[in-house]
């Protein structure tokens, strides 16, 4: 076992933790810092596999939290569209423009994220029906591409009331369902290896620790000052990326 196995299972940890604590994340602190490690689109496929158990367990343990109605008639239809085009560009983009953008959109995002978090004054917006669909589009797009739709789905539901255990639950069951079909097109496409399986099953075990610590942390801690910490994580390693 190497160091970078190592490093690899303590990223992976920690990213299973978040998710299962707030209903999105693995991926994008997954992958963000994995790339440091491993070129992303070997990094990639991995990450996605490790996600489709873990969100099926909780999208299954919490079903009754599922909100069916927004899933299927306002995420999931418009999300498609978007993810089908990202899905595509992925397999002709090359792997240091991948990683460069990658990086800057997580930069940009968890700048974002802390100014919110971080700001004297809290934003005062009129709940929604709705989630805006461009967001869900681009949120669609950018789980195509990278597999980390996960922050851009949050904004376009952040203005739509629903409950903290509906939304994780909900959230979950999206991600299931399109990480279930990017595992398909990785497989279809040629970009699993045998030692990619292997470093796959290698961190599988990983995944019921990081339910458990997840679902403690999901009731007993503050989600603001978890939140400032992994933003900050984010934007120090998207950076990284951008100019490494």
């Amino acid at each position: 076992m190497s160091a970078v196995d190592i490093a690899l299972a303590a990223i992976v940890l920690a990213g299973l933790m978040i998710q299962t604590m707030t209903g999105f994340g693995f991926n994008v602190v997954a992958v963000t810092l994995g790339a440091w490690l491993l070129p992303i689109k070997t990094w990639l496929p991995i990450v996605v596999a490790l996600n489709l158990p873990m969100s099926a367990w909780v999208a299954w343990r919490n079903r009754g939290d599922i909100d069916w109605t927004l899933l299927l008639r306002r995420i999931l239809p418009v999300m498609a569209v978007g993810f089908a085009a990202g899905v595509a560009l992925a397999f002709v983009l090359s792997g240091d423009v991948l990683k460069r953008a990658f990086g800057a959109l997580v930069a940009a995002l968890a700048l974002r994220g802390l100014i919110r978090l971080l700001g004297q004054a809290v934003e005062r917006r009129e709940a929604a029906a709705h989630p805006a669909r461009v967001w869900v589009l681009l949120a669609g797009l950018v789980q195509g591409l990278y597999a980390s739709g996960g922050p851009l789905l949050v904004h376009a539901l952040s203005r739509v009331q629903i409950s903290r255990s509906r939304f994780r639950a909900t959230l979950m069951t999206i991600w299931f369902t399109l990480n279930s079909g990017l595992s398909v097109a990785y497989l279809v496409g040629g970009l699993w290896t045998t030692d990619m399986a292997v470093r796959a099953a290698w961190l599988l075990p990983l995944v019921p620790i990081g339910l458990w610590a997840g679902d403690w942390l999901h009731h007993h801690a503050s989600e603001r000052g978890f939140a400032v910490a992994v933003q900050t994580v984010l934007l120090v390693a998207g950076l990284g990326l951008v100019f490494g």
